[in-house]
């Protein structure tokens, strides 16, 4: 969202981008671009912690007064950004992030399903990044008032392609469930003669579901001497990290259109999915291997991308045509803008 912000403010829109409080903001901005910096709310849950988070969300967005207000969080806040806009009379636009925006939610409770339902429909566009969300969308709120697809997009890569020396494969995420990164740890012990490595995002406070997880993911990683786990990285070494890759590996059950995709694909590196290929993409046009839940094909592809991985520069010449044609920055601001014109987000110039 940073991203598209940016993006729209050289363009010439006002932009203005809600965010946490920020403790080293940069010295210069675009002078199109406003950063409104919210309250941080820590407390306990309940009833009162809920009107004070919601208060924060309030103030926050009276202060940005956008004509047209973008939301991208599957939550029950999508429902009160729905409600706030209605009494505020702006128009409102929620984009999905994930495919599970549009799919049961394990935990959540009725109420919360209801209230975040009733933002959904409520918005007056959704903005899908894939053909399935399309579907999903479709299926799980019939009456959304406009549906549309804006591929997803993350920083143009160099113009010119540099090979960088591949020693490991890579698996950056979250510790959630759903990403099932233990997976990443049985690949790596079905494939010892090549190295892996494990670069986690983890919140200052992780559930306890999650903190388990992790415990057993450090666990497994000290039996074996080919995974390691490192702590999450500013997003620029993040980036170099995926591009010395020799493959960026997803083992998640479902998403919406993985950053660490386009960022390996931009920098000419493969990407190696279990199971999540967004509209058949890497299959399709060779973008790496793409396993379609198969365990043996998977590790075979595995074996496949670590022999091959002093001479990617077929792969490469693929995966950055591919970036090029339908995930640059501009190509996909452009349509963010002539939606957000279409609801009348900016002033007339």
């Amino acid at each position: 969202m940073a991203l598209l912000a940016g993006e729209l403010a050289r363009r010439g829109d006002r932009v203005a981008l809600v965010v946490y409080p920020v403790s080293d903001p940069v010295s210069w901005i675009d002078p199109n671009l406003t950063l409104v910096q919210r309250s941080l709310h820590t407390g306990t849950t309940g009833i009162g912690s809920t009107a004070l988070e919601s208060y924060y969300v309030a103030r926050s967005l009276a202060s940005a007064d956008g004509r047209v207000i973008v939301v991208r969080t599957g939550t029950p806040v999508v429902g009160f950004i729905a409600l706030f806009c209605m009494i505020m009379r702006r128009r409102f636009v929620f984009s999905s992030a994930n495919d599970f925006d549009f799919l049961p939610r394990a935990g959540a409770s009725r109420l919360q399903s209801r209230i975040y339902g009733f933002g959904v429909r409520r918005a007056d566009a959704v903005v899908v990044q894939s053909g399935r969300q399309l579907e999903l969308a479709r299926t799980a709120f019939p009456t959304i008032k406009k549906l549309v697809r804006i591929p997803s997009f993350a920083d143009d890569p160099p113009e010119e392609y540099v090979p960088s020396e591949a020693t490991e494969f890579v698996w950056a995420g979250r510790v959630v469930d759903y990403k099932r990164p233990l997976l990443y740890a049985e690949l790596a012990a079905a494939v010892p003669e090549a190295r892996f490595v494990m670069i986690l995002h983890l919140p200052a406070e992780l559930e306890v579901t999650h903190a388990e997880l992790l415990t057993e993911l450090e666990l497994r990683a000290a039996q074996l001497d080919n995974l390691e786990i490192r702590p999450g990285l500013p997003h620029p070494e993040l980036v170099e990290k995926l591009a010395a890759s020799v493959a960026v590996v997803n083992t998640s059950s479902f998403e919406g259109m993985p950053n660490t995709y386009l960022e390996a694909w931009g920098r000419g590196v493969p990407v190696l999915a279990l199971s999540f290929d967004p509209d058949g993409v890497i299959a399709e046009k060779d973008l790496g291997i793409a396993a379609d839940g198969s365990w043996d094909a998977f590790v075979e592809g595995a074996r496949k991308l670590w022999e091959r991985r002093v001479d990617r520069g077929a792969f490469a010449e693929r995966t950055r045509a591919h970036i090029q044609q339908n995930h640059t920055i501009r190509a996909v601001g452009g349509q963010w803008h002539d939606l957000l014109e279409s609801l009348g987000a900016f002033e007339p110039r």
